[in-house]
């Protein structure tokens, strides 16, 4: 067969025609149809960054076929920039192509930096390289200070190319605490003292004004405000403060030398601080009797921030006389006159207080009349040849007795026979011992308070004395009168019948004692109020009769009566009445 080639550019009809051998001739035809490449599309050439995704998807086509490895619509990572070609087959089998470029651009290399630490409060820079911009996480600004916050802290930093790709880093930044610098308490010390200030909280440390840490060191008189700096093992630096107070030692005074007598007493004041204690011990301020020889006394004076100071005295104390004395006739009755001898050895000076007021002086004797009861204190007072004065007192030395007071009170100064005993009050004063004379004769009685019986006594009047004597034997006397009385006693009759029997036949006051029978009246009345019958002897009654002839009876009735009588024990006179009654 003979082959012809021809290249339609649209769908035509070809005619062959055949001549065989025979020169027959014969045609046919073939169509041959022209169908249209398709319009492959490959897509926009893409920029991708190293690691990204890409999917490629080609149109115009049926089918499509990429540069291996690349799959329809399948993302794949591409790893260098690369054309890639797409086959696109339509329905009708026709084939066309496209390309893409896909660019890979390289991360970058971003570096954040090394790890920092820091002290808290202070800044700290961020700052990215290997990019064309950075973002940092935790929000900063690349480039610009800031202060962290206390502890670790991871920042990240995000860099991106100028193509778009990114990258990251980290940067770990720690701010550590400040050390707690402390350097120490205040001190207070005294001049002259050594101080040693040690400061805790650091590595190391510096002070202001400067000293070492830790050695001891002598400051200066005054308030010092020392500052420490301490640096811990981060470098961070803290500093705190200590005040040092020197005070002067306080300028101690013990006082003056003394010269004193032995007995005396003598106060020991320091001055010039606070508190103040001396040796040998004694107590500041208070008196106190040193023993006799010469002492030197030390007082310790301390000022009100503890410094202390020191000074002397001496004290000499001079022995004194022993005195004594001798009185003669201490006690007696007023006025009493005593004679006092000076046994004092030695003596230069004596002067005497007698204690009633009179001062004598004179070393050997010396005489004093008291003319006041009373016991006095006599004093006398030497001077040694060393100046030093002694003195002796003795108490009561002379008592002078005053004359006693007697008194007394009897319970009654009137007694009769019914009733004869008294007894006796004793108010005297003064004395110890008493001697009672009662008047009638009995012994004496030398009871304070005594009781006497008169019984047997006959009427009339005693003297009672009363000697009242004193310890020193100085008497007084005290008198009363008792008078032993007859006591008026008498019954009068309310009743009498004079019926002719022997009883109750006349009407008479029945005495028994106590009247004058010399000074009597009796007088009844009827009545009318006339006087019937009178009798002037108080033996003779009233029978019942009236008249001058006494021969009628009067009725049966009642009667009045008068009585006029003296009574013997004081001539007083009495006039008493009644009433009688008669009955027959």
């Amino acid at each position: 067969g003979l082959s012809v080639t021809a290249n339609p550019t649209i769908t035509s009809t070809y005619t062959v025609t055949g001549t065989d051998a025979n020169g027959c001739v014969s045609t046919d035809q073939v169509i041959v149809t022209v169908n249209p490449l398709p319009t492959v599309n490959a897509g926009l050439d893409i920029a991708v960054c190293t690691g990204q995704t890409v999917t490629l998807n080609g149109a115009g086509a049926a089918t499509y076929a990429w540069t291996a490895p690349v799959v329809n619509g399948v993302a794949f990572t591409p790893v260098s920039t690369t054309t890639y070609t797409l086959t696109g087959t339509s329905a009708a089998g026709c084939v066309n192509t496209d390309q893409v470029l896909v660019t890979v651009n390289p991360l970058p290399t971003v570096i954040g930096g090394p790890d920092q630490t820091v002290c808290i409060g202070a800044q700290v820079t961020l700052i990215g390289q290997g990019a064309t911009t950075y973002s940092w996480s935790p929000l900063v600004t690349n480039g610009t200070a800031f202060t962290p916050v206390l502890g670790a802290t991871t920042y990240t930093v995000t860099g991106t190319t100028a193509a778009g790709c990114t990258s990251t880093d980290q940067v770990v930044v720690t701010a550590t605490a400040l050390p707690t610098i402390n350097a120490g308490a205040d001190v207070s010390v005294c001049d002259g003292s050594q101080v040693t200030l040690t400061a805790v909280g650091g590595t190391s440390f510096t002070w202001a004004p400067a000293i070492t840490n830790g050695t001891p060191f002598v400051p200066l008189i005054g308030s010092t405000t020392y500052s420490v700096t301490g640096t811990d093992a981060n470098g961070c630096i803290a500093s705190d403060q200590v005040v040092v107070l020197v005070n002067q030692l306080p300028i101690v005074v013990a006082g003056n030398d003394a010269v004193i007598c032995d007995g005396e007493t003598i106060t020991l004041t320091g001055s010039g601080a606070a508190t103040y204690t001396w040796s040998p011990v004694v107590t500041n301020n208070v008196p106190f009797v040193p023993a006799v020889g010469t002492t030197i006394y030390t007082v310790t004076g301390t000022s009100s921030a503890g410094c202390i100071g020191t000074d002397q005295l001496t004290v000499t104390v001079n022995s004194i006389l022993l005195v004594d004395f001798t009185p003669i006739s201490t006690v007696g009755c007023t006025p009493v006159t005593v004679t006092f001898t000076n046994n004092t050895l030695n003596s230069v000076n004596c002067v005497w207080n007698m204690g009633d007021g009179t001062t004598l002086t004179g070393c050997s004797t010396v005489t004093n009349t008291y003319e006041q009861p009373g016991c006095y204190d006599v004093t006398l007072t030497v001077t040694a040849q060393n100046g030093c004065v002694s003195n002796l007192t003795v108490l009561d030395a002379v008592c002078v007795e005053g004359f006693p007071n007697a008194e007394f009170a009897p319970s009654t100064n009137t007694i009769n026979e019914y009733d004869m005993e008294v007894s006796f009050n004793n108010n005297s004063t003064g004395a110890s011992n008493y001697v009672w004379d009662f008047g009638d004769g009995s012994p004496n009685s030398t009871d304070i308070d005594p009781i006497h019986d008169y019984t047997n006594s006959p009427y009339g009047n005693y003297e009672v004395m009363l000697v009242a004597i004193s310890p020193a034997g100085c008497a007084d006397t005290a008198y009363s009168i008792i008078q032993i009385i007859e006591e008026l006693i008498y019954y009068v009759p309310n009743t009498f019948t004079p019926d002719g029997d022997t009883y109750n036949q006349t009407f008479k006051p029945v005495f028994t004692s106590g009247f004058d029978i010399y000074d009597y009246n009796l007088y009844i009345y009827d009545r009318w109020g006339e006087v019937i019958f009178e009798s002037h002897d108080a033996n003779y009654g009233w029978d019942g009769a009236y008249g001058t002839d006494k021969k009628r009876d009067v009725q049966d009735g009642t009667y009045t009566w008068v009585i006029e009588f003296k009574v013997r024990m004081n001539d007083e006179r009495k006039r008493v009445n009644g009433h009688v009654n008669v009955i027959r």
